[in-house]
């Protein structure tokens, strides 16, 4: 008597094709679900970042490098100053401003006032208090600034004490970007 193999493995295999058939539909039903949310993780992940960023650098105005101080006491500080052209009677002139969100309104020293075409004396005075609850006067007008190819007027005081730094503060130009201090590339973004 000759076999051609175990006799109970036409048994086994009849038995079970019903459960091949429907790990099969299962397989061919799971897989392209399985792939499905493969591809939305992945473009969450990497399409949608760079979409962000990129969407985010067209709002960039401005790119600075990172300047460091050295202080006295306190070894090399990182200070958030920023190259900004002013519009005077000869055209733009660049100016560095310290960006200052303590800062109620954006400053510069007193000879700015001329540059720009403003006379102190038509100018409305008022009183600040500074560092320390110092008492300083300054004259309120308006400068024209361009920061990336934007060019915008913001409000100034011409400040009265000699050797003040000038400031870009929160009326007009806080209130009005978005500023971003990037340690890891020592950058500062300026956005709209």
């Amino acid at each position: 008597m000759e076999t051609s193999g175990p006799i109970y493995s036409t048994i086994v295999d009849s038995s079970y094709k019903p459960l091949r058939a429907i790990f099969k539909l299962i397989l061919l039903l799971a897989f392209p679900i399985i792939l499905v949310f493969a591809g939305v993780i992945f473009v969450q992940k990497y399409y949608a970042k760079n979409l962000l960023s990129k969407s985010a650098s067209q709002d960039v105005l401005v790119i600075i490098p990172m300047q460091e101080t050295n202080w006295q006491d306190l070894g090399n500080v990182f200070e958030p100053i920023v190259p900004v052209k002013v519009k005077t009677n000869d055209g733009f002139q660049e100016n560095k401003f310290l960006l200052d969100s303590g800062a109620v309104i954006s400053s510069l020293p007193r000879d700015w006032a001329e540059k720009t075409g403003q006379n102190l004396a038509f100018l409305q005075r008022t009183t600040f208090r500074g560092f320390g609850n110092t008492q300083s006067f300054a004259y309120q007008g308006n400068m024209v600034i361009l920061l990336g190819d934007d060019e915008m007027t913001l409000p100034v005081v011409f400040t009265e004490t000699a050797g003040t730094k000038s400031l870009l503060g929160r009326k007009g130009f806080f209130e009005n970007h978005s500023i971003f201090f990037d340690h890891k590339k020592r950058q500062i973004e300026i956005r709209k």
